[in-house]
């Protein structure tokens, strides 16, 4: 029993994992919970009790309440770290069944408080953990409590049926998700957040700083899967590399000394106009699978866009060119483009205020026009400047993120005279301000590069790691804005390599993405192409008739089956039968006890009751006393012709013992 009081543990710790999965807590808040269950669990090791001190925890937890919400951390967050308190409490003090049950009802709360606030994978596999735990503990008190009416050593729960009721309740749950009509409650995650991780992160921005030190971190958080339409071959994949090689999210036009920022005077539509891809060029189609995010924006590719009409009311252009959810999403959602790519943007050419904002140059940027006289001089077009500029950048300097020029008192002079290695927003700084320094109108631009093939799941992955900078520069011979991007090539990803890491990485990532479109988007409209897709089926079947060998087929296979089935219970069954017929079963008060005895000890051929009823206590002595009074009911039963209905009652009661 000291081992059974371990698992009183169980339901506050599946809790707090479940809580972990979800992410939506950060590590301080999370040890704050952690705490009082490991200190219950240190008590349960000494095997102590607190009881002599229980009205000092119940104020102790208390002040803990009060405290949570002077710090004001939120009605959720304090409302669950007092559960975990009041778990820790019951836990340190004498506990009986009725407080065994409440220790699992506030794990339940705790876990339900969660559950729905997330619709992640890795919170299904602690669903299903939570179910067979629970089922674990629910199992262990409805045995104790009977146990007290046995006789003889107590022995321990069937545990293994935990795993099938697991299996069942799966069973259950998938059926009643894909019956049950969809009901959608704009629920999210819990507002709390996850604090960031010191230094730099990867990510998209629509600021440009370089005077930030420190090295940037990689950010596997994923921004947007493209999932092109159909499938595709070698060619078709590399095609639709090239035509989506850069997603652009803001233009910066704005320069304050070597700072990037988004202008408001930048050109904005008015609202979204849906442009027809050129007809001498075939479109590009593909769904943007949009990941929410703080900028809510939606990276474009370049090139003239179709864009589904039906999203037309959903989405906005914002400052910087950018285009923008109307409304915040809060999941991944799809918009469904059509490219006919072009590397030239038309615009009229820039003039007065706008022609100086976007050749300003800012303090500090004397090294970029020195630069670039140096390793481009003369009178060149923008086009072949910015070429000669690009490959200049792309072959002389490396690419790191160590960040090695951001603490020094002029990140961009030391960037392009001492360390010549940067991140992609020093070579898309530098080159905006060679141009400028050229009377070129440039701009930086934040976006995406496209990111890795999955094979194993059909898409292009981009992660928060693949957040790109590069250049825009307008050029008067073509009257249109072009791309240079100065950046040299950065290390592959872990998706792109061969090992067992990466394959595990991109299954991983498959699953999840399979998970979010299959299954959290499951709507009342796959409900009605389902039952069509069944529908149709079953029409077909209704004119099928199998020909004559495959119903002989199919007879002998049945047989087979029930050859094979009644194997291992044949014998049973005819010794049930048997005992049945035998004495003892022709008893109608004792059938309940023959159907269950039966099958380990079964009656012999013209063997009385009472005979039956005593090999029965010598199998198993510790029910002796209970089977000699049933003998003793049963005779007088049988012989004294006294009615049936306590010797019914006595055998129902033994048959729960076998």
């Amino acid at each position: 029993m000291r081992s059974a009081r371990w698992l009183d543990h169980l339901p506050p710790w599946l809790a707090w994992g479940s809580i972990v999965s979800t992410g939506a807590y950060a590590p301080g808040e999370l040890w704050v919970m952690a705490l009082p269950l490991l200190a219950a669990a240190w008590v349960e090791w000494r095997h102590g009790s607190l009881a002599r001190w229980r009205h000092a925890l119940e104020i102790a937890a208390l002040a803990g309440f009060l405290l949570l919400i002077l710090l004001r951390r939120g009605l959720l967050p304090t409302v669950v770290t007092t559960l975990f308190l009041l778990c820790a409490v019951r836990l340190c003090l004498p506990r009986g069944l009725p407080q065994r049950r409440q220790l699992l009802l506030m794990g339940f709360l705790v876990f339900l408080t969660t559950a729905v606030s997330t619709s992640e994978l890795d919170f299904l596999l602690w669903s299903v953990v939570w179910v067979a735990g629970s089922s674990i503990v629910l199992m262990q008190l409805t045995w104790e409590k009977s146990a007290l009416l046995r006789q003889g050593p107590l022995q321990p729960p069937p545990y293994r049926l935990a795993l099938a009721w697991t299996a069942a309740v799966l069973v259950m749950a998938a059926g009643f998700f894909v019956i049950l009509p969809r009901l959608h409650l704009g629920l999210r995650r819990i507002p709390v957040g996850i604090q960031a991780m010191g230094g730099l992160q990867a990510g998209l921005s629509d600021v440009v700083a370089l005077n930030i030190p420190g090295p940037v971190l990689g950010n596997r958080e994923v921004a947007l899967r493209v999932v092109p339409a159909g499938s595709l071959t070698r060619e078709q994949r590399n095609s639709y590399a090239g035509s989506l090689g850069l997603l652009r999210g803001f233009t910066l036009e704005q320069l304050e000394g070597q700072r990037w920022e988004v202008s408001p005077i930048t050109p904005r539509r008015r609202r979204v106009q849906w442009a027809e891809p050129a007809s001498n060029s075939r479109p590009v189609t593909a769904d943007f699978f949009v990941e929410p995010g703080l900028m809510g924006t939606i990276p474009m590719p370049y090139g003239q866009a179709d864009l589904d009409p039906a999203m037309g009311d959903s989405l906005r252009f914002g400052q910087g060119g950018s285009l923008r959810w109307v409304f915040p999403v809060r999941r991944a959602t799809a918009v469904r483009i059509a490219l006919a790519p072009s590397e030239l943007e038309p615009e009229p050419p820039p003039r007065g205020q706008r022609l100086a904002l976007l050749t300003a140059t800012g303090t500090g940027t004397d090294c970029a026009r020195n630069f670039s006289f140096r390793e481009a001089p003369g009178d060149l077009p923008a086009r072949d400047l910015a070429e000669r500029l690009t490959a200049r950048l792309r072959s002389g300097f490396s690419y790191t993120l160590d960040n090695p020029s951001g603490g020094a008192p002029n990140p961009l002079e030391d960037f392009l005279e001492r360390s010549r290695s940067g991140h992609c927003e020093y070579f898309a700084s530098a080159l905006a301000l060679m141009l400028r320094h050229r009377g070129v109108p440039a701009r930086v631009a934040n976006g995406y590069r496209l990111g890795p093939w999955i094979e194993e799941g059909g898409y292009f992955l981009v992660t928060q790691s693949e957040a790109h900078s590069w250049v825009e520069y307008y050029d008067p011979a073509s009257a249109g804005w072009r791309v240079a991007d100065p950046t040299p090539s950065a290390p592959g990803s872990l998706f792109d390599s061969g090992t067992f890491l990466a394959r595990l990485a991109r299954w991983s990532d498959t699953v999840r993405f399979r998970w979010d479109r299959d299954v959290v988007r499951f709507s009342d409209q796959d409900q009605l192409a389902g039952a069509a897709w069944a529908m149709d089926r079953l029409g077909s079947l209704a004119s099928w008739r199998p020909g004559r060998p495959a119903r002989v087929l199919g007879i002998l296979g049945l047989l087979g089956a029930l050859g094979w089935f009644g194997r291992g219970h044949g014998r049973r069954w005819l010794a049930l039968a048997g005992a049945r017929k035998a004495g003892p079963g022709r008893i109608r008060e004792l059938r309940p006890l023959v159907r269950k005895a039966g099958l380990i000890l079964p009656p012999l051929p013209q063997e009385t009751a009472r005979a039956w009823l005593g090999r029965m206590a010598s199998l198993r002595p510790q029910r002796a006393a209970q089977l000699a009074s049933l003998a003793r009911e049963a005779d007088a039963a049988i012989y004294g012709r006294k009615p049936g209905a306590a010797l019914k009652a006595m055998a129902r009661e033994e048959a729960r013992h076998w």
